[in-house]
């Protein structure tokens, strides 16, 4: 294909915006198209996906261009440089790849033995991933990461149901299918943008990843409870739980950001949903009034997101050892304030979107044996892998209050 100028001064000052200012792959993605609007559907989708495509194999296209750390301009321009190469393409007779060496990429690109710089991750996330899981297990779930995730509904059961949902969408000719143990999910067999169809509009369906649909699922929720949604964000479990208590009961959904609640009851307006309250969590002191009389408690944790690599690969060069162990320290206080709220017989989950014990396993172990955790009980604890499921990795660990 032929490049033009603007669609790589496009991806490039994307990639500036992702790598050296820090922000978001799938926003920068989405400002990037929002103003070039004129771009063609052809431009629009080559763009997008060589910016991904970079985000998530950085490492190794840094390898290919004698790279040890990404600090300018230049230096993307060396990454996308090699990309094209890779791509079996001309590579664009432009200044910025004049020292551009494409022989030499593409021998460098036949001797590539590392797993790290294969399967493009930092140091850290290899040593932690082999000290969880050992090197075969490790190996799986990496190449797993690396596999572009499905696009993947959620029915929403107040407005509709899986089987008329299915042949709703069949006429609009998507095509979509079933998963054993994932009732209320549909997968998308192309990736399309669903938001724009009428079944979205109306309420019918959410967008939202299976092992997510998850968390909701492991609640043991019967209609006419009373639930808190300690870590609410833009409300996807909130609205589900909602849903699988048939819009009775109450649901309490806490989020210390403005705009993700105002988000949360424009999508519980569209699907129908009546029970939920949203409530700032600094005025947590608003439901004082429901310590040990909660009948559900979901902490769905701030973690790591190194279970959602497959969606947001960015999250691997945005994360490092220290951030981790500072969300540690969040993670223990959220599960020993919500723990507080949580009935005689009522349960606690606690749940995220990481694989590595050191967010998951580990902290249940020491709740339970803090002074607040001592008067819960593990009941099931389950870690979700992307190479077994095909979903965003996750972790749910269900206890019963004493």
């Amino acid at each position: 294909m032929k490049w033009h100028y603007n669609l790589l001064i496009g991806i490039i000052n994307s990639l500036e915006q992702i790598f050296l200012f820090n922000r978001p792959a799938i926003r920068v993605v989405e400002k990037l198209l929002e103003k070039n609007k004129k771009w063609g559907s052809r431009d629009r989708k080559i763009v997008s996906s060589t910016i991904f495509e970079i985000v998530r194999w950085l490492r190794k296209f840094a390898y290919l261009s004698d790279l040890n750390e990404i600090s300018s301009k230049k230096d993307l321009w060396t990454i996308l440089g090699s990309v094209i190469i890779m791509k079996d393409q001309t590579l664009p007779d432009f200044k910025e790849f004049s020292d551009i060496n494409s022989e030499k990429i593409m021998e460098k690109s036949m001797k590539i033995n590392e797993r790290k710089i294969r399967e493009s991750i930092p140091d850290w996330l290899e040593q932690m991933g082999v000290k969880n899981f050992g090197e075969k297990f490790w190996n799986k779930e990496v190449e797993a990461f690396n596999i572009k995730a499905n696009l993947v509904l959620r029915c929403n059961n107040i407005k509709s149901n899986i089987k008329d949902l299915k042949e709703q969408l069949k006429n609009e000719n998507i095509d979509s299918y079933t998963k054993k143990g994932y009732p209320d999910a549909l997968i998308i067999k192309n990736h399309l943008k669903v938001t724009n169809l009428k079944y979205y509009k109306l309420g019918f369906f959410e967008i939202q990843d299976g092992n997510s649909q998850k968390v909701a699922s492991s609640c043991n929720l019967k209609s006419g409870m009373t639930v808190i949604d300690a870590c609410a964000g833009a409300g996807g479990k909130s609205l589900h739980i909602a849903s699988i208590l048939n819009n009775i009961g109450k649901v309490i959904s806490l989020d210390p950001i403005d705009f993700k609640l105002k988000e949360l009851n424009k999508r519980a307006n569209r699907n129908g949903i009546k029970i939920i309250e949203t409530i700032k969590s600094s005025k947590i002191s608003s439901i004082s009034n429901l310590i040990e009389k909660a009948d559900r408690v979901l902490i769905d944790a701030p973690c790591s997101g190194l279970g959602v690599l497959k969606r947001n690969p960015d999250a691997k060069w945005k994360m490092n050892p220290k951030k981790i162990k500072k969300l540690i320290k969040t993670q223990n206080n959220l599960l020993e304030i919500w723990s507080k709220y949580v009935k005689k017989g009522g349960e606690l989950i606690y749940s995220t979107c990481s694989i590595f014990n050191q967010e998951n396993t580990d902290q249940i172990k020491k709740f339970l044996k803090s002074k607040p955790g001592k008067k819960f009980h593990l009941t099931k604890e389950s870690t979700y892998f992307s190479h077994d499921t095909g979903f965003d990795g996750f972790y749910i660990a269900q206890l019963k209050k004493l």
